[in-house]
């Protein structure tokens, strides 16, 4: 099977992170580990049912949803890179995982009692965007809800990231970024809630607080 340049990348991501073990990757171990552990726990726990069938659309290694609490949940793990699948099946939390693009799942529609993401969405375009949420819409079941950890254009990380990465692109004379391009962070709560409005939910909250470090906005949002 052919594979895109975006799946080429994110495998070379994934398989950097696992291999090299530098200090960025273990750096990113711990803010999964102690950071969006506890979050993803905390919202799933107050706006996911207790049943039913959950999707991480673009799980990566699944490692941010390791505290979910399972309950009678069927939980699902889809990405279209091979490496971070791999590394998916090494976490254990996933009761499935699917080698597929979140722009075209094989999922039937209504069929599922809500999706789950982190630092996935600020990856596409803008009209990217949009067929993502129609996606999410298509497959979710009326009454079923979004939960996603999108990152603030102006967040913690950037304040760090953004500066070391400048010196190294400077050293090196490359062009140089810890992440595959994040094109799309959010400017504002408003932004955020027109957009995923714009696309038949309905926003019920957008947090950005100390349970992401003030990385990530967090969109929780039902299907109209």
């Amino acid at each position: 099977m052919t594979t895109s340049p975006q799946e080429d990348e994110w495998d070379t991501h994934w398989k950097t992170l696992d291999e090299k073990r530098s200090v960025f990757s273990l750096l990113s171990v711990a803010t999964r580990r102690l950071v969006f552990q506890p979050a993803v726990a905390f919202y799933a726990r107050q706006f996911f049912r207790k049943t039913g069938v959950f999707v991480e659309m673009g799980c990566g290694t699944a490692e941010s949803s390791a505290t979910m609490a399972r309950d009678g949940r069927k939980l699902i793990g889809l990405d279209f890179s091979a490496e971070a699948l791999r590394a998916a099946q090494h976490v254990g939390r996933m009761d499935a995982l699917i080698q597929a693009d979140i722009l075209s799942t094989p999922f039937r529609s209504q069929s599922l009692d809500g999706i789950w993401n982190l630092g996935v969405m600020e990856h596409f375009t803008q009209s990217q965007i949009r067929a993502c949420l129609r996606e999410f819409r298509r497959v979710l079941k009326p009454g079923g809800v979004i939960l996603l950890f999108w990152p603030a254009e102006r967040n913690a990380s950037r304040w760090v990231l953004g500066p070391l990465e400048s010196v190294i692109r400077q050293r090196r004379g490359t062009d140089f970024a810890f992440f595959p391009d994040e094109i799309s962070r959010l400017d504002s709560k408003h932004q955020a809630r027109v957009l995923v409005e714009s696309e038949g939910f309905k926003v019920n909250i957008i947090d950005f607080n100390w349970r992401t470090v003030f990385i990530h906005m967090v969109i929780v949002a039902t299907a109209q």
